[in-house]
């Protein structure tokens, strides 16, 4: 036998033993393509479990693979309940666009205006940080900003807290002044999601809710989980391959990291920024735009630099490149969940996975797994 020949049918065996339930979907090129890239992604990810959402013109299809929990022999599906992590920032975008479509604020803003009574933020050489920075990574912010007086080890998250993000930024100098470079920064999203919550006049979570997730009807994407929903959230790997505890996240991070949702929520979700409705055609120009472009940083650490033009609202934007159209995208990790979510505005497609295991390593083949689908349901030009 052909080396060929036999490396076909191994691939096809282990798709066999991968396929998921039929998946439903009317243009059958989508189908196929899903199911082959969802088998793989699984494949290769060592994840108990995976699930993958397209969403291709008016059409689009969910398919879940793996275990809803090592060991529970329960497939995953598009009402299974994951946690988004870094994925949130974009939810956090959409409101933080919505907002400034209705003028109750501008991107320009200093984070000052919004801050604590009492509280003002320092500046770099008296040039303020504004939320434009703060949404693009470009604050000169730490990444992360855990308060050294917490020595809760059963809680990951409890060294997160508001008090000290505001007290801290009010006593520290950026590193770098605002706009200059690009540094991913959690923290940074914390901040913005109070900002927010001041313009808005409601909690940040009352804001989500009105201006992104009852809108679009979303019904299973949420900060704080019901009883219902509890028993669907699947349990993933944490980074040592133990079953992570799944931790809520505190409400300071609601922004950067503390969205959970389902695949069938993703769709809708990723309709309505590819195709939009009369409300919020604004706002969903101003999310996709290209605000922050990298020529001209002085760095850029954490924005997937090679392969990016820069930061949008939250969003890593992706030149057409090597048969790959234009796509936003935005990953994630929390809580035993690795997530990854692109669109193509212009060839109206959006892809959706999220595996339940934490491993950095793994994730790049579920991004190139996803791109190499993006060229073959949407192909860029020559």
């Amino acid at each position: 036998m052909k080396i060929a020949e036999s490396l076909a049918i191994c691939v096809a065996a282990s798709l066999l033993v991968a396929a998921p339930r039929p998946v439903l979907a009317s243009d059958l090129a989508l189908r196929d393509a899903a199911a082959m890239a969802g088998s793989a992604m699984f494949l290769n990810a060592g994840a108990p479990g995976l699930v993958i959402a397209v969403v291709r013109g008016d059409d689009s299809v969910v398919a879940g693979y793996g275990e809803t929990a090592p060991g529970s022999k329960v497939e995953p599906d598009g009402r299974s309940i994951v946690r988004l992590g870094s994925v949130s920032k974009v939810f956090a975008t959409d409101l933080l666009a919505a907002l400034a479509a209705e003028r109750r604020l501008n991107l320009g803003d200093a984070l000052a205006r919004y801050a604590p009574s009492g509280v003002t933020p320092k500046s770099f050489d008296n040039r303020p940080t504004t939320l434009l920075d703060l949404a693009t990574h470009s604050a000169g912010l730490p990444r992360e900003l855990a308060d050294p007086a917490v020595t809760d080890g059963s809680n990951p998250f409890a060294a997160f807290r508001r008090d000290y993000y505001w007290k801290w930024i009010a006593a520290n100098v950026p590193a770098y002044a605002p706009g200059t470079t690009a540094m991913y920064s959690n923290y940074g999203y914390g901040l913005l999601g109070d900002a927010m919550a001041k313009a808005g006049g409601k909690s940040y979570a009352d804001l989500l809710t009105e201006k992104v997730i009852a809108p679009l009807a979303l019904k299973d994407t949420t900060l704080r989980l019901s009883d219902q929903q509890k028993p669907r959230l699947m349990t993933g790997l944490d980074p040592f391959n133990k079953p992570d505890p799944n931790i809520e996240a505190p409400d300071i991070m609601a922004a950067s990291a503390g969205v959970y949702s389902t695949a069938d929520d993703m769709v809708r979700w990723m309709r309505w920024h590819l195709d939009g409705d009369e409300r919020s055609t604004t706002a969903l120009m101003l999310a996709h735009a290209l605000w922050r472009p990298h020529d001209g940083l002085k760095r850029a650490v954490g924005v997937e630099v090679t392969t990016s033009a820069g930061m949008g609202l939250g969003w890593v934007v992706s030149p057409a490149k090597d048969g790959v159209p234009l796509l936003l995208g935005k990953s994630g990790g929390i809580g035993g969940f690795m997530t990854y979510v692109v669109l193509a505005p212009s060839r109206r497609l959006g892809i959706f996975v999220v595996a339940s295991r934490v491993n950095f390593g793994m994730f790049e083949g579920i991004r190139s797994g996803v791109r190499a689908l993006a060229a073959e349901l949407a192909p860029a030009g020559p």
